[in-house]
């Protein structure tokens, strides 16, 4: 999968250098210290908010992304907190890494951005760079989603946006029967729809709208 101008383009923009992790990775985060975890990947890294909680909390951790402003957000992230930046940039669907290396992988707001032949060959390569027993955390976008139906289908439930910050980017959209075909090479531990309230900009009166999306905690 190509690098899209415009999902560079977005790290252009400040508001999108998020530093507050997500609460899945936080709470999953003490599993994991539990399990023994040691070698974290953080597929899509972006500018860096995950790399910097999981340093801070003792795990050592190799980010990737495809966007290149992207990666420089996130190593001047590192920088600023005194963290060492472990970056590579790579495709979800290529990763560069051996075979078997990784304790876990986080993959929060990432594996929705390609055709469904393409975010396939992304969870093949989690599978295959995670050692056996390995877990992934990820979240997906569900066909509940707001933007589910917006812009142009290209196939079943994926759609190129036609507005907001991701106009022009694919999106995937999931239902639970195409999650599960999508995870089926994993054993899912556990499962849940998160739902979120959004107000849109473009709508007349700023009525809300949802983002809904999947939260995957699995062992390869």
């Amino acid at each position: 999968m190509g690098l899209d101008r415009s999902w560079d383009d977005l790290f252009a923009d400040a508001r999108f250098h998020w530093k507050e992790p997500d609460p899945a990775v936080v709470a999953f985060a003490e599993r994991w210290r539990d399990l023994g975890v040691g070698l974290i990947h953080d597929l899509g890294c972006g500018a860096g908010r995950h790399m910097a909680f999981l340093q801070l909390e003792g795990f050592e951790v190799i980010g990737s992304d495809v966007a290149p402003r992207g990666l420089a957000a996130c190593g001047a992230q590192l920088a600023a907190a005194e963290l060492p930046a472990p970056l590579v940039r790579a495709d979800i669907v290529a990763s560069p890494f051996a075979d078997e290396v990784f304790d876990a992988t986080i993959a929060t707001n990432v594996l929705n951005h390609g055709s469904r032949a393409e975010l396939q060959r992304a969870i093949d390569e989690v599978q295959r760079t995670l050692r056996p027993g390995g877990e992934v955390l990820l979240t997906a976008l569900t066909t509940w989603d707001w933007r589910h139906g917006s812009g142009e289908e290209t196939e079943a439930d994926s759609f190129v946006l036609a507005d907001g910050p991701e106009a022009g980017i694919l999106h995937h959209f999931f239902d639970e029967r195409d999650l599960r075909e999508w995870l089926s090479r994993f054993q899912v531990i556990d499962l849940e729809r998160v739902r979120g309230e959004l107000t849109r900009s473009t709508a007349s009166e700023g009525e809300p709208v949802f983002r809904d999306a999947w939260q995957v905690l699995a062992r390869g």
